[in-house]
């Protein structure tokens, strides 16, 4: 099912005009001084978890930035062209990516003010909704300025994901099978901790299974570890290595997911990064 919705974004260019100007906008926006696209800031997705059971609401938004490429001279200088807020109507759609999106209150547009570059998608999520997990993909689709674009060359970065769900810590209890930096596969155990919003991990780099790796679920999905030296994980030769983790989201999506950044280390070596995917079975 999909939701056609339109907001409402501020955009215009600078016009600099001189004999040794070249115009970076020529044959590609147009003559139009409000030339560029629209675009979201980045890739990838964004989380919202809550406690089950709350009564509040909550606001979520998604980051829009308005472009305009570079002014080059003759002798192919770069130079910033930054907008200025104009007015300009931007339309996107909403896609179900998993469960409904049907409880979403979006307002339907947003404003720019002047002087500003970009704007939020904003909208409420009820507590009632708030009791499972759900996907949707919000899609840039085009201007009211033909001249504006959404995306543009390399710079087309049109849509972006949300999840909201419930946070629920017992629930990601379980057995998972690892991805570790997509290539190695393997099974860990997660069980609860000793310590509030504490999970162990157990067999977190796929060559111990007897490891337990302390990691902490915030209530907005995020992931946050303990200091590194409390997370020993083997002894190689007579030196002691850690788990030293960086960040990580837990998703109720498919059963339940934890993605995990982390390095190994002993106390004076610092080894290359780690990107674990765990997947609930």
């Amino acid at each position: 099912m999909k939701k056609f919705i339109c907001g409402l974004l501020g955009f215009a260019a600078i016009s600099l005009t001189s004999c040794d100007y070249h115009d970076p906008n020529a044959d590609k926006f147009g003559n139009d001084s409000a030339s560029g696209w629209v675009q979201f800031e980045s890739n990838g997705a964004t989380y919202a978890s809550v406690p089950q059971g709350t009564k509040s609401t909550i606001t979520a938004s998604i980051p829009v930035s308005i472009k305009s490429i570079d002014i080059i001279d003759l002798n192919g200088n770069a130079t910033v062209n930054n907008p200025v807020n104009e007015g300009l109507t931007v339309y996107y759609t909403v896609e179900d990516i998993d469960g409904s999106s049907s409880f979403i209150n979006i307002p339907g547009s947003v404003y720019v003010p002047k002087g500003e570059l970009s704007a939020n998608i904003t909208f409420t999520v009820p507590a009632s909704a708030q009791v499972s997990c759900s996907q949707f993909r919000v899609t840039l689709t085009s201007t009211s300025n033909a001249n504006v674009t959404v995306g543009f060359e390399d710079n087309d970065i049109a849509t972006h994901d949300f999840v909201v769900g419930a946070y629920d810590l017992s629930s990601m209890v379980g057995t998972y099978n690892a991805l570790l930096d997509g290539e190695d596969q393997y099974q860990c155990n997660v069980t609860l901790g000793a310590e509030a919003n504490s999970l162990i991990v157990s067999n977190i780099y796929g060559i111990d299974a007897s490891s337990q790796t302390t990691i902490y679920v915030n209530e907005d999905g995020s992931v946050t570890w303990p200091d590194y030296e409390s997370n020993f994980l083997l002894t190689n030769g007579n030196t002691p290595i850690y788990v030293e983790g960086n960040d990580g989201v837990s998703t109720c999506l498919n059963g339940g997911t934890l993605s995990l950044n982390f390095r190994l280390r002993s106390a004076t070596t610092l080894y290359a990064n780690n990107s674990l995917v765990l997947t609930k079975q």
